[in-house]
């Protein structure tokens, strides 16, 4: 081959291969974007698989969100249903105590408490409402200080999960429950005005406690609230009934003591003006008995001389002295007479007893001799011992003692004498007439015994053996108005008097033992010296 050829060739080939070197590079080059364009469309697409799972994740953890918050709702529901099946029918302290039970058993914690504030500092709880798993418990009383419960009234609401007793060792409440879990909100009344806490606590950690918890808490905060407002309210409404009630009783007894007073006062008046009138003529009749005595005397023994010197009178004289039967009038005039002088000596009696019954002649206070007045009173109710056709006469024993002579209103105590003795008469007829069975054999007796005691006091017993009281009549034995005697015929402001007189005006005792069926004893006990108050 020539040189030119092969020159030719070679040119040629040169220029083939310049092509193809051309062509691998915009092969390169291709390749080179194809492989960025692959790159980006990996990178788009990593982004996108990111965006689909970071997505995915979002709708998985908002789907499981959602569920919680179902699964939350559902059991905030149940347990509200719960709690107000277990609480609906009842109201103050039984809806507290009930609230604290389901509360605790519906969240599954040990304990649920309501605590209110005792001081105006805010600074003392009392436990009103305490559910512990077993039963209730009330009327603990702590400091606030140191205490999960002193953070809730600092805060409104706080959660403790786990380490209670760590984080307050000094709660003895805490410890003594074992507690190591709270959750507990404040309580306010209508007016925002902060009445105490309400929470629940465990012996084991909440740790997968929720907004259930809290919401209930509070749904239940309130109504507690409002049965604590209720509760109040009624209290304050029954203790102003109450403070009514006692002011219309006291007026009453108030009114029917004084109207009780004017007509002893009026009856001690009438009782004096009438032993006086009586007074006078007996007096009169009586001072002129002796001399009286004396004149009769006389003209019977002028009536002797007569019959021993003149032996046989004319026959009118004889008629007459048989007319009149002269031997039984000489045997029966001073017998008649001597019936007259006992007579009025009684009826002094009678007056003197009237006199000092009433006192009205004597100033109120002042040193007297006890004896005489229930002797007095004992002389006016006479006529109620004596015996009857149907009924047997009352004996009366006196056991007196050596008592000096005592401070005191002798009127007024006189008068409890009376009621005493006439409330003992009382119960003897009443036992005579209901026991059919004890008629021939019962002897109605009343026993009066006075003494000294320390010195300083006296005591006055009286004491029968009638009918008697139980134990739900003496408790209300001294009250006004109370009465066990049939309408009209007594008031029941006898023993509500005599209690008054001996209790307040002379600082004394007054109490009754009694056994029913067998009797009753009234004691009384007075002081020797300043009986009266001022």
């Amino acid at each position: 081959m020539e040189p030119v050829d092969e020159l030719e060739k070679i040119r040629a080939l040169e220029k083939e291969n310049r092509v193809l070197r051309k062509k691998l590079e915009r092969m390169e080059s291709e390749q080179v974007q194809l492989e960025q364009n692959n790159q980006r469309k990996e990178s788009l697409l990593r982004k996108v698989i990111e965006e689909l799972q970071r997505s995915q994740i979002q709708t998985e953890q908002k789907s499981a969100e959602l569920e919680a918050a179902l699964r939350d709702r559902k059991r905030q529901q149940d347990s509200l249903r719960l709690i107000m099946e277990g609480t609906a029918s009842h109201t103050g302290g039984e809806f507290l105590r009930c609230c604290v039970r389901y509360l605790a058993e519906v969240l599954q914690v040990r304990y649920a408490a309501i605590n209110e504030i005792i001081d105006e500092n805010h600074t003392k709880v009392r436990t009103i409402a305490l559910w512990t798993g077993e039963g209730f418990v009330e009327g603990i009383e702590f400091d606030l200080a140191g205490t999960p419960c002193g953070i809730v009234m600092r805060d409104g609401f706080c959660v403790f999960a786990d380490s209670l007793q760590t984080i307050f060792p000094e709660s003895s409440v805490a410890a003594t429950l074992d507690a190591e879990s709270y959750m507990g909100i404040e309580i306010r009344d209508t007016y925002g005005n902060i009445l105490g806490n309400f929470g629940i606590m465990d012996t084991k950690p909440m740790l997968d406690c929720s907004q259930v918890e809290e919401s209930i808490l509070r749904i239940f905060a309130a109504r507690v609230a409002a049965e604590i407002e209720r509760d109040r309210a009624q209290s304050k409404l029954r203790s102003q009934a109450q403070d009514l009630e006692i002011a219309l009783k006291e007026l009453q007894h108030t009114q029917a003591r004084l109207l009780h007073s004017e007509k002893m006062s009026s009856l001690g008046q009438l009782v004096a003006g009438i032993a006086h009138e009586i007074n006078n003529p007996v007096g009169f009749i009586y001072s002129n008995l002796s001399p009286a005595t004396q004149y009769i005397q006389d003209l019977l023994d002028l009536i002797k001389l007569y019959q021993q010197h003149y032996p046989n009178p004319p026959q009118v004289i004889s008629k007459h002295i048989e007319k009149i039967e002269l031997d039984f009038v000489i045997r029966d005039l001073p017998k008649l007479i001597s019936s007259m002088e006992v007579g009025t000596e009684r009826i002094q009696q009678i007056v003197l007893s009237l006199r000092n019954f009433s006192r009205l002649d004597e100033a109120e206070i002042k040193a007297v001799n006890l004896h005489e007045g229930i002797d007095s009173t004992l002389m006016i109710l006479e006529h109620r011992f004596k015996g009857k056709s149907n009924y047997p006469r009352i004996e009366v024993i006196k056991k007196y003692g050596n008592l000096p002579f005592i401070e005191c209103s002798s009127g007024q105590v006189n008068q409890v004498f009376m009621n005493i003795l006439a409330n003992a008469i009382d119960a003897l007829e009443d036992k005579f007439e209901k026991s059919k069975k004890l008629r021939n054999n019962y002897k109605p007796i009343i026993s009066i015994t006075t003494e000294v005691i320390n010195h300083q006091w006296v005591a006055i017993r009286i004491k029968d053996n009638g009918i008697g009281m139980n134990q739900q009549v003496i408790s209300k034995l001294f009250d006004p108005f109370f009465t066990t005697k049939p309408v009209g015929k007594g008031t029941g402001m006898g023993m509500s008097i005599s209690y008054q007189i001996i209790t307040e005006k002379h600082r004394g005792k007054l109490f009754c033992n009694s056994v029913l069926g067998k009797g009753t004893e009234f004691v009384i006990e007075i002081p020797i010296k300043s009986a009266l108050l001022s």
